[in-house]
């Protein structure tokens, strides 16, 4: 089943490859060329397909970039919207007597109101609301336009399965999406019987027809959410260090709001550290660049283990670390003063670190967004101010400058 699924996806989605790739001068490719860049594709595809969605991980890529309360109430409002217009036309066009889709409109129209009222007014719901979200309203959809099946309830329904589907774009995968992907198309189709029977004209006709109309745009809209899952994880990946696993500057810059945002911890200090591994140079010179990447990536391991979980670590430069945690006043010098002692625990190929430490009060960040960032951009700056005269006393030494 599955792989019928993804060689389905295959067959519509190459479609839309082949003019982009030319594009970008591969028109000219032999056919063994494109017939490796389809075999790439395909093997995207099973991946996208297998993958399984971390849906905490999505809301957390807009959370990120301070805008998931923005999506959170403009989706509320859509739904809202579409509750208003359910009332405001469907129901004035059904006559008082037909009492069943009435109240399967009124019924449906009170259902996106509750949800409107959960996406604008309380937390960004789980995975789970996410789902009955979409079951719920794919039912109420369902049974409002076969309570009264015309054209002009059949127009708001497809409408409504569009915009819920653009919702499974962005925070859900694949399987999700193809399971209201084929609802929608069974709909469409008994839908199309009824309203043909109804008009004496062929079922098959237009059943056959809206199909046509119908499966194309689930298939592109579920093309469209490869792409989108793609860019997700590119720029997922733009925000760490390749060798290391972990951060760089830019998601240092990204993590940095949830980090003030852990009510876990009552540390009323924002510490950061800035750890540079003293004359490694040296080891890559005498030992190798292979060897020298086994040392950073050893770095790294022992300074995230010597910090707290939710500590951010990233790696800023060829040898610089930087590691971004709450405290304490007074317990950023213990947390250095760890992390100097565990990068320079026995290895074969031994490596000691100068680090430069600087401390502000957690209240100077403000709530979050681009003040954070400033700010945080200002302590990393006094704090390798602090590194520069850690080096200049021998290396493997920690020097704080905070403000008095």
């Amino acid at each position: 089943m599955q792989s019928g699924v993804v060689d389905h996806l295959v067959r519509i989605t190459l479609n839309d490859v082949e003019p982009r790739a030319s594009s970008q001068g591969e028109s000219g490719g032999t056919p063994m060329s494109h017939m490796t860049s389809f075999a790439v594709y395909r093997g995207r595809i099973r991946q996208w397909w297998n993958e399984p969605v971390d849906y905490a991980e999505q809301v957390a890529y807009f959370s990120k970039r301070s805008i998931s309360n923005a999506i959170k109430v403009v989706t509320g409002l859509g739904i809202g919207l579409n509750a208003a217009t359910a009332l405001a036309i469907l129901l004035p066009a059904i006559p008082d007597v037909r009492i069943g889709p009435r109240i399967a409109t009124e019924l449906f129209a009170a259902l996106m109101f509750f949800w409107a009222y959960v996406w604008c007014f309380r937390p960004w719901p789980s995975r789970r609301m996410s789902i009955a979200f979409i079951v719920t309203s794919d039912i109420g959809i369902t049974l409002m336009v076969l309570q009264d099946p015309n054209w002009l309830t059949g127009f708001y329904a497809f409408n409504t399965f569009g915009l819920i589907s653009i919702h499974l774009l962005f925070f859900d995968g694949p399987r999700v999406f193809a399971a209201h992907g084929t609802w929608v198309l069974i709909v469409t189709t008994v839908f199309a019987v009824v309203v043909s029977v109804d008009a004496h004209i062929a079922p098959a006709v237009v059943a056959v027809q809206l199909l046509a109309i119908t499966a194309p745009a689930m298939a592109a809209i579920m093309a469209i959410q490869l792409e989108i899952w793609d860019l997700r994880n590119n720029a997922n990946r733009s925000l760490s260090d390749p060798l290391t696993g972990l951060l760089n500057r830019r998601g240092l810059h990204l993590q940095i709001n949830d980090l003030l945002r852990d009510n876990t911890i009552s540390a009323t200090e924002v510490v950061v550290m800035i750890a540079d591994l003293d004359r490694f140079k040296q080891i890559n010179d005498t030992y190798g660049h292979s060897v020298g990447d086994e040392v950073l990536i050893r770095t790294a391991k022992r300074i995230t283990a010597a910090v707290r979980g939710s500590a951010l670590v990233a790696r800023t430069g060829g040898e610089e670390f930087v590691v971004v945690d709450l405290t304490e006043p007074g317990g950023a010098e213990c947390i250095a003063e760890r992390v100097r002692y565990a990068i320079a625990a026995p290895a074969a190929h031994p490596a000691t670190a100068s680090i430069g430490l600087s401390c502000r009060p957690r209240v100077d960040f403000g709530t979050a967004g681009d003040a954070a960032v400033v700010e945080l951009d200002a302590i990393i700056a006094r704090a390798d101010r602090a590194l520069f005269d850690a080096k200049r006393r021998g290396g493997n030494t920690t020097i704080n400058i905070s403000p008095a």
